[in-house]
């Protein structure tokens, strides 16, 4: 049972070297390998629309947590996106749960997620001050603070709460963006009444560039 359990231990960490090796190539036929059918149908979803926006991607992968039948996995991402004449750097650290069944991925969920998306040269810093869990139905309060001077331009921002078929697309009308002062954005946030994530996403803009994140909170009871 130990010497059992101590091997799909270690092919699940070979999948997950397997994984960001394939996926830093971008070998479509050896990924398809890694997945069960449907698990892949998926994946490949919604890694062609992903590919399709960001070019360049840079994956790391690490398991960080290792049992015989599921893992999670520490996911980070790095690529770029051209939209008019600007260029925008993605940055993504993600937890993702695998579970696995004859060395394939059976299926996956992301349980954990940032992504912040800005302006290639942007002067923007920003600190982001957020809880990591909240309980169902409380209300909290997430913070973008701009950290060092912007001379005396001014920003606009706004945030929204991304359901699951919502996309972030960089629009005055989706985000709601209003004129601001430069110290940053804040907001009050609803959590829901059932346990799960909710997903915040958020924009400060500045003449010189853009700074966007998605973030997903963690909902409990």
């Amino acid at each position: 049972m130990i010497n059992s359990a101590l091997s799909k231990n270690i092919n699940n960490q070979l999948l997950s070297n397997q994984l960001e090796e394939i996926l830093n190539e971008r070998n479509d036929d050896l990924l398809k390998d890694l997945f069960s059918k449907q698990s892949f149908n998926k994946f490949n979803k919604q890694s062609l629309a992903f590919r399709n926006k960001y070019k360049d991607s840079k994956w790391s992968i690490k398991t960080i947590r290792n049992d015989p039948s599921q893992s999670l996995l520490d996911i980070k991402i790095k690529s770029r996106r051209t939209i008019g004449d600007q260029i925008y750097n993605l940055h993504t650290i993600q937890t993702v749960k695998i579970e696995t069944y004859k060395n394939k991925i059976k299926s996956y969920q992301v349980i954990d997620e940032e992504s912040i998306l800005n302006s290639q040269n942007s002067p923007l810093i920003v600190k982001v001050i957020s809880p990591e869990k909240v309980r169902t139905g409380e209300r909290y309060e997430i913070n973008l603070i701009i950290e060092g001077p912007l001379d005396n331009s001014l920003t606009a921002s706004g945030m929204i709460l991304l359901e699951n078929n919502e996309k972030m697309n960089i629009s005055n009308d989706f985000f709601g963006i209003k004129p601001n002062q430069s110290g940053g954005l804040f907001k009050y946030i609803q959590a829901p009444l059932e346990p799960g994530t909710q997903t915040i996403s958020a924009i400060i803009t500045h003449p010189e560039g853009i700074y966007s994140i998605t973030k997903k909170i963690k909902v409990g009871l």
